[in-house]
């Protein structure tokens, strides 16, 4: 920030010993210990977790008596250290996209992580050797990065981290160079709710998408139609993402409609890799009048939203500014707690209706594979935050014939 303190700005500088110096970091109150590592030419950096100068001393030289002991201030053969597994899982990762068998993004996502500069996992972790890596350590870790920052990491970012190194750890144990993973730190989360609609809202929701259709409301240039009512209803009944990797990647030759117009059958290739959707029975007929408003534009690989917008971005952009335009001409910005709704709403919405309508007889198993997702996000987020149908009420409240 211009005239303002960066987060990596060093401060308060004490040299303890030849190679030992505590130093503060931007904002944080803790003290650092900065260790010079003679062998690999480079510094290894340890938050001393005090605010006491005299304390985080004493830690300090204690860190670097551990160091010692581990070997980890001498020379780590290269095929020994972090960055080595590391380089080797980005290699690996790269190979699967090239392959197709996973997104584009499952790499670029990692290597963020990874590769980012003074805060990375490689930045930190480097040519420590890999064989003395403790769950303390990935702690450590995680505790530097919030220390370099204002606001601490989120619960969901932090696993992101330990994820990426349990699986560059996984790879050392699968050559045998570590006879266990050590296991992750605990990490506490606290569960939003996914913002999504009531039934009323929902139902607001379309006629808002109608009445704008019959006034002629343009967004930005472009006119609302029928395209994107349609468009809203199949997000609904296919779970897809809204995503420039999932929903607006789906081209008409990825859409099979299956068994007497059943259902439709979608291969999409979205955030969680390759996976066949199988649609509600009522996504036929919006998919079908979809391709009737596209006429002229519904060719095999014509994409199935927005085929005239070439960039998928600018059709995410594009659908998401319609999106928010409705919601404001339908006073449905946000829901009843005051969180703002987004075109994710929409498979909220969808995966809730399902699982509500459901009777609870729903494999929720079933269907977490079907939305690519988990059964731990259904039950976290979905089960435990959706309103309940009339059914399901009677079922909680149905006492028993004696």
């Amino acid at each position: 920030m211009a005239g303002g303190r960066s987060r990596f700005d060093e401060t308060g500088k004490k040299h303890l010993r030849k190679g030992v110096t505590l130093y503060k970091r931007g904002a944080s109150p803790f003290w650092y210990a900065r260790i010079w590592n003679n062998s690999e030419r480079q510094y290894l950096v340890r938050s001393t977790k005090e605010t006491s100068r005299l304390e985080a001393a004493e830690v300090a030289e204690e860190i670097y008596a551990d160091l010692k002991v581990k070997g980890s201030l001498q020379g780590t053969p290269r095929n020994l250290t972090f960055i080595y597994f590391a380089e080797k899982l980005t290699h690996r990762q790269r190979r699967m996209v090239r392959n197709g068998e996973r997104s584009a993004t499952f790499a670029k996502d990692d290597e963020k992580l990874l590769f980012r500069n003074k805060d990375g996992v490689i930045d930190y972790f480097n040519r420590t050797d890999i064989r003395n890596i403790r769950t303390s350590d990935i702690s450590e870790y995680l505790d530097v990065m919030d220390d370099n920052r204002d606001k601490p990491l989120s619960a969901s970012v932090k696993n992101r981290h330990a994820v990426l190194i349990k699986k560059i750890l996984r790879l050392a144990y699968d050559e045998n160079v570590i006879p266990h993973i050590p296991p992750s730190p605990k990490i506490t989360r606290k569960d939003n709710p996914r913002v999504t609609f009531t039934e009323g809202d929902y139902k607001k929701l379309l006629k808002g998408i109608k009445e704008a259709i019959k006034r002629g409301d343009k967004v930005k240039g472009r006119q609302i139609t029928k395209e994107f009512y349609y468009f809203v209803l199949l997000l609904v009944h296919t779970y897809l993402r809204p995503t420039n990797t999932e929903a607006f990647a789906i081209k008409n030759k990825d859409i099979e409609v299956r068994k007497n117009r059943e259902f439709l059958r979608i291969d999409v290739n979205g955030k969680t890799g390759n996976r066949i959707v199988d649609s509600t029975p009522m996504a036929v007929e919006f998919y079908e009048n979809l391709m009737t408003e596209n006429k002229g534009k519904n060719e095999l690989h014509d994409y199935l939203f927005l085929p005239d917008v070439k960039n998928r971005g600018t059709a995410v952009r594009t659908s998401g500014d319609i999106f928010n335009h409705i919601l404001k001409t339908s006073n449905l910005k946000t829901d009843k707690d005051g969180n703002p709704r987004t075109l994710y709403s929409l498979r909220h919405y969808g995966l809730q209706t399902r699982l509500r309508t459901s009777g609870g007889e729903i494999n929720i198993y079933d269907l977490a594979r079907n939305a690519g997702t988990s059964t731990d996000q259904l039950e976290r987020f979905y089960l435990k935050y959706m309103e309940r149908s009339d059914q399901q009420v009677r079922h909680l409240n149905r006492v028993a014939n004696k």
